[in-house]
């Protein structure tokens, strides 16, 4: 196995983190669109749905890094490496 194909095992993909945070915000803004009587892109739009897809952006962000980290560390140690 080469380090890339490695980096891969662990952690959920970024590209996953983000699809699922926005199919996540979706969910939510469609529930909160059902009792507001506004829709889902008005929710989407709003002030409180807008701070919580800007704070989950950094904390993927976070996450990917510290998987990396982690990657990293067993890479560099041994536990992760050819077969």
């Amino acid at each position: 196995m080469d380090t890339e194909s490695n980096v891969d095992l662990l952690g959920i993909p970024e590209e996953d983190m983000y699809r699922l945070l926005n199919e996540i915000l979706h969910d939510e803004a469609a529930e909160a669109a059902a009792e507001s009587g506004k829709s889902v892109e008005e929710e989407l739009a709003s002030p409180g749905f807008s701070a919580a897809s800007a704070i989950t952006t950094y904390a993927i962000k976070l996450i990917s890094a510290n998987n990396a980290y982690l990657t990293r560390q067993l890479l560099d140690r041994g536990a992760l490496g050819d077969e």
